[in-house]
């Protein structure tokens, strides 16, 4: 074996070829057998680069960078989980007084009575009864739990609280009151922020 085969890395020992002055792993200057073990810097030669101590160095076609995680910055979402919070209170509201009219007496015949003056025949108000329970008052129920989703879901910037938020705002731009909120959760830095994008 000749001397032109066994050029090494002084810090990694990678084998090197015989064109190159420094290593193309970690940047130290080659070692050859006929060095000592300290090699002489050449006034025309930089100083060789030696690695920190305690990391070692970076595999060949890996970045430095690559194992650093940076988390995006957190933005400030200001009042919006707030407004969630108190979508989710009157929500509840409307479901308790709607629930209420339809347990007591007075409320009950209240609703015959309009469903009779909007001409619906007395054997089908018992199916409307039951469809006005489930429609009115479940989907309050249901729209008051999305909020509340949305609202712890921001305030701890987890994805499913920004899914939440979202479902919430697309159907709140139905009536264009929305469409503000809607725009504020799908901007990058938010999407970033709850790990969606």
């Amino acid at each position: 074996m000749t001397t032109e085969e066994n050029w090494h890395c002084i810090s990694c020992g990678v084998k090197l070829d015989a064109s190159h002055r420094f290593c193309w792993s970690c940047g130290a200057s080659r070692w050859t057998p006929e060095d000592s073990h300290e090699p002489a810097v050449r006034a025309d030669e930089p100083a060789p680069y030696t690695a920190p101590t305690g990391r070692p160095p970076p595999t060949p076609g890996t970045s430095v960078f690559q194992g650093r995680t940076v988390s995006p910055q957190r933005p400030n979402l200001g009042l919006l989980p707030w407004l969630y919070a108190a979508g989710a209170v009157l929500l509840l509201i409307e479901a308790t007084q709607g629930l209420a009219s339809f347990i007591s007496p007075t409320g009950r015949a209240q609703l015959l009575a309009e469903m009779s003056r909007a001409g619906v025949t007395g054997s089908m108000q018992g199916g409307f009864l039951t469809v006005y329970l489930i429609v009115v008052i479940g989907g309050f129920l249901v729209a008051a739990a999305l909020h509340a989703a949305a609202f712890y879901g921001l305030r701890r910037f987890r994805r499913w609280g920004w899914i939440s938020a979202v479902v919430v705002a697309g159907l709140w731009s139905l009536l264009i009151v929305g469409i503000p909120v809607l725009l504020r959760l799908v901007d990058r830095n938010v999407r970033q922020a709850f790990g969606v994008e």
